[in-house]
């Protein structure tokens, strides 16, 4: 199995390559350019440096939201692109879900939190058998956090930049190391294979799937506010 990852839900962007069922090429960057600008060259240089081209790949696989507005449509955008033209497979995976991956083996429950700007997380809760406790949202943290009443183990940048708020609500938790809280295009790797969710090539699915925002753009809010007036 081939495969080619896309991550660019958030202002980092990664992508990796599976060959012959192993991840041979990881590449994470955080940088002051666009996804519009790097995604391409990275996909570019995975592919050299795994020595296989598209023509090669069984299937695509992408964190699909929630994140980042832009990064999302643009990574949805190049693997639809993909798809079509070479009729491969295409898995979305949420975004939350595949941080809590990340702590996948814990043998406690994982609180997986992203920062959605204005003072907002994106949260949801898994078993540590990957099982939704309380479904992805968009929310305050102290909100989200009021909801568990269990230990967790926390994972994500919306734990790093709320750790403050979390300790201070009597949370009962763990944090996760730094190098946990990074969505990385080869975690999606290892999710299709583990849980063998290899999807056949579906023309409708990929042309009527829609990023996973959970929350409307600020430009979709300020023309619902003017309308309201």
């Amino acid at each position: 199995m081939n495969i080619l990852a896309i991550d660019t839900s958030s202002t980092s962007g990664s992508i990796a390559v599976c060959k012959e069922n192993k991840i041979v090429f990881v590449s994470f960057l955080d940088l002051q350019i666009t996804h519009s600008e790097r995604l391409m060259p990275q996909i570019d240089f995975g592919f050299k440096q795994s020595g296989i081209t598209l023509d090669d790949i069984d299937l695509i696989t992408i964190t699909n939201g929630p994140g980042s507005f832009t990064g999302i449509r643009i990574g949805l955008s190049t693997a639809k692109g993909f798809c079509f033209g070479k009729k491969i497979p295409l898995l979305p995976v949420n975004t939350l879900e595949i941080l809590a991956f990340n702590v996948y083996g814990s043998c406690l429950p994982i609180l997986s939190m992203i920062d959605a700007k204005m003072d907002e997380v994106y949260a949801a809760l898994y078993s540590p058998e990957m099982e939704i406790l309380i479904p992805p949202q968009n929310c305050k943290p102290a909100d989200f956090l009021d909801k568990i009443k269990e230990k967790v183990i926390i994972v994500g940048d919306g734990a790093v930049k709320y750790r403050e708020t979390i300790s201070n609500s009597g949370t009962d938790c763990i944090f996760a190391q730094p190098h946990q809280n990074i969505v990385l295009a080869s975690a999606l790797i290892s999710y299709a294979l583990k849980n063998k969710t290899i999807p056949k090539y579906d023309f409708d699915f990929i042309a009527d799937l829609e990023p996973y925002y959970l929350r409307k753009s600020q430009a979709e809010l300020a023309k619902m506010k003017a309308e309201d007036r």
